[in-house]
């Protein structure tokens, strides 16, 4: 029988980004697959999605986790999933077979549950441009021993990335994701790595290395998994390196306009031509910060 895959979309106020992300999954990847899309924005209109869910507006964390958790009750429920593909309304992917190519690394490992990137964190260029000399040794210090297969000065490797992840919709994954629970002053990502390693352990969870440590070189982009996920809608309303000293350098030349672009996708939906079209971009996802 065929894998039913389901994506999982969220969104709070990125709600031009996400009818873009409607428009690249349903008019450019060769496999259709549903989308459940949790939104909880009250002026959102739908667009290319299978099922909206309209939920309450939350605080950034505890909102997060609403909305994620809804995603996933609602594809189970609505569309009997058999994966999950979860992606946050700004985070694109252009190349289905990504996914896919992920979806069956899940279904041929009996003790995998959820393939993930970490929510990792690169000291090593900031070491690097600091002045003080204790910081500059520790780069110094990265450099030598990474090569042997160190990690040291990477921070935060015990974590899943709640931005995009692959998961097996199995009944314990589904009453996990609905049980889990987090504060405004938890990282989410942390809290769900906890929650699959205690109840499932370590060899659930298939890494994905190609975005690696995730900040800062891919934190905005990705070009081995096709992934774009900048806040800003164009390189011209990129926030300056002063700004943002842990934005990696390249990341300042692309915005979501441009990685549009890049991609060159055969088909595009209203939403896609107006970005790629407009010379002012003000309206593009309102109010939402583009850091």
């Amino acid at each position: 029988m065929p894998m039913k895959v389901v994506v999982c979309l969220t969104t709070y106020n990125r709600v031009d980004c996400a009818r873009i992300s409607t428009e690249i999954i349903k008019l450019n990847w060769p496999q259709a697959w549903p989308i459940v899309h949790a939104c909880s924005n009250r002026d959102y209109v739908p667009a290319l999605e299978d099922r909206v869910l309209t939920r309450s507006p939350l605080p950034l964390t505890t909102g997060a986790l609403d909305l994620l958790a809804s995603s996933i009750a609602g594809a189970v429920e609505h569309f009997d999933a058999d994966y999950l593909v979860h992606l946050e309304g700004d985070t694109w992917i252009f190349d289905q077979r990504v996914i896919a190519d992920y979806v069956q690394r899940l279904h041929d490992d009996e003790q995998a549950v959820i393939a993930a990137s970490s929510w990792s964190t690169d000291r090593a260029p900031e070491w690097r441009a600091s002045p003080k000399l204790g910081r500059k040794m520790r780069y110094a210090l990265s450099r030598l021993v990474r090569p042997f297969g160190s990690r040291y000065g990477i921070r935060d490797t015990e974590s899943i990335s709640t931005q995009f992840f692959i998961a097996k919709a199995t009944p314990a994954f589904v009453v996990l994701m609905a049980a889990l629970t987090a504060n405004e002053d938890d990282v989410l990502e942390r809290r769900l790595y906890q929650a699959v390693v205690g109840r499932f352990g370590r060899r659930a969870i298939i890494g994905m290395p190609e975005r690696e440590p995730v900040h800062p070189a891919y934190r905005n982009t990705c070009a081995a998994l096709h992934l774009a996920c900048q806040h800003w809608p164009s390189a011209k309303e990129a926030p300056t390196p002063e700004r943002q000293p842990d934005v990696a350098p390249s990341d300042f030349l692309t915005g979501k306009k441009e990685s549009l672009a890049q991609a060159r996708l055969p088909h595009l939906g209203p939403n896609m031509q107006r970005l790629l079209e407009s010379v002012d971009l003000t309206y593009y996802n309102g109010n939402a910060k583009r850091y």
